[in-house]
């Protein structure tokens, strides 16, 4: 016969089970873009799909290309969701997680497009 607190204990460890990703083989090493970017940095098949990395200005790079390899990484081309990457007017509204910024398809090696912007996240390979 199981005992109350047997059963408790396992319905626990049933609810914390649950709460996993159905794809959780990448311990957490992922660095997803966030709810407005579904897809983009998630674990897929054992390995993180591209996300946008720390903001660069545009006194430091002049492509995607510089930025992901300034950051220890390569840029991926139209890698997250479609897009190469996110511009932004400043570093301020840069680093704010709830702005989205402007989205550009973009080969890594050409220049941004910074217009009157002067921040940008590239699209990298999480390594």
């Amino acid at each position: 016969m199981v005992s109350r607190q047997t059963i408790a204990v396992l319905s626990l460890l049933v609810a914390a089970c649950s709460a996993r990703p159905i794809d959780s083989d990448c311990d957490g090493m992922c660095q997803p873009a966030g709810p407005n970017f579904p897809g983009v940095g998630e674990c897929k098949a054992g390995a993180c799909t591209p996300t946008y990395a720390e903001c660069s200005v545009m006194n430091d790079i002049s492509t995607c290309a510089e930025a992901c390899e300034a950051q220890g990484s390569s840029c991926v081309a139209n890698g997250c969701g479609g897009y190469t990457y996110r511009l932004y007017y400043d570093i301020t509204l840069c680093e704010d997680p709830d702005r989205t910024g402007l989205l550009f398809e973009h080969e890594c090696d050409e220049p941004i497009e910074w217009q009157f912007n002067n921040s940008v996240k590239c699209c990298c390979e999480q390594e």
